[in-house]
């Protein structure tokens, strides 16, 4: 029998950038229940959300493709509601799609939020050089650089759009090596395992796809078996 997770996006659901990539990870035995916190919303509605003076900008994907920019205020209590839906539909527990802090989400099931799992992680590994996070639009420079400051970091902090061409990616790299960092936070679940590949060969330190990392957490959290094709067999991991 399958167990049963909940996913919230900030966007629409399905996220096909991102979760198959998750799912990989889960194996088999994971059942992805998604929801979007956007969902049923049309473009008007939609720029009803957007941030304005000092809001806390989110940007995020819609289901035919396209990002947009909203404000943290105006998704918070739509990401709640989905997942008070997912706890009525007997999830075993909520994985929350996005890397942004989030204060006061409730959940009746064990609720996953990303940005508290990357301050761990990265807390715990010791690197010589700074912290490298590269944050989803210029737009973010500026409060993705005062949040990990506060979270006790001194971080180098280069803007590439996961949902956009990558002519960004070469100044980021740049960015990233002037500035000394020895190892990278890709600090957006919209970005995916190529962006990973390719700063990692370019730099030549560890670069993290939160992601990715959200999970091998759950995956773990869950019990999950890991599907590994070796030489045309099929090996159960955990």
């Amino acid at each position: 029998m399958k167990v049963r997770l909940g996913m919230v996006t900030i966007g629409q659901a399905p996220r096909a950038d991102v979760v198959p990539e998750m799912a990989e990870v889960l194996g088999p035995d994971v059942e992805i229940v998604e929801r979007g916190a956007l969902d049923g919303l049309g473009d008007d509605a939609i720029g009803r959300l957007a941030p304005g003076p000092g809001d806390q900008i989110l940007v995020t994907r819609l289901a035919d493709g396209r990002s947009v920019f909203v404000a943290k205020r105006h998704v918070t209590p739509r990401v709640q509601a989905r997942i008070d839906a997912l706890d009525a539909e007997d999830v075993a527990m909520t994985v929350l799609l996005c890397t942004g802090a989030f204060e006061g989400l409730r959940a009746k099931r064990p609720l996953v939020e990303p940005d508290k799992i990357l301050v761990g992680v990265l807390g715990g590994i010791r690197v010589t050089g700074r912290l490298g996070v590269v944050t989803p639009s210029a737009r973010h420079l500026e409060q993705t650089e005062s949040r990990w400051r506060g979270y006790g970091f001194d971080p180098v902090v280069v803007a590439v759009s996961p949902y956009e061409a990558d002519a960004e990616v070469d100044a980021a790299i740049e960015g990233l090596r002037t500035g000394g960092a020895g190892i990278v936070l890709l600090d957006c679940i919209g970005f995916r395992r190529p962006a990973r590949e390719r700063l990692q060969t370019a730099l030549g330190v560890p670069v993290v796809a939160s992601n990715l990392l959200v999970a091998r957490v759950v995956a773990e959290l869950l019990g999950a078996a890991e599907v590994v094709k070796i030489r045309g067999t099929t090996e159960r991991r955990g």
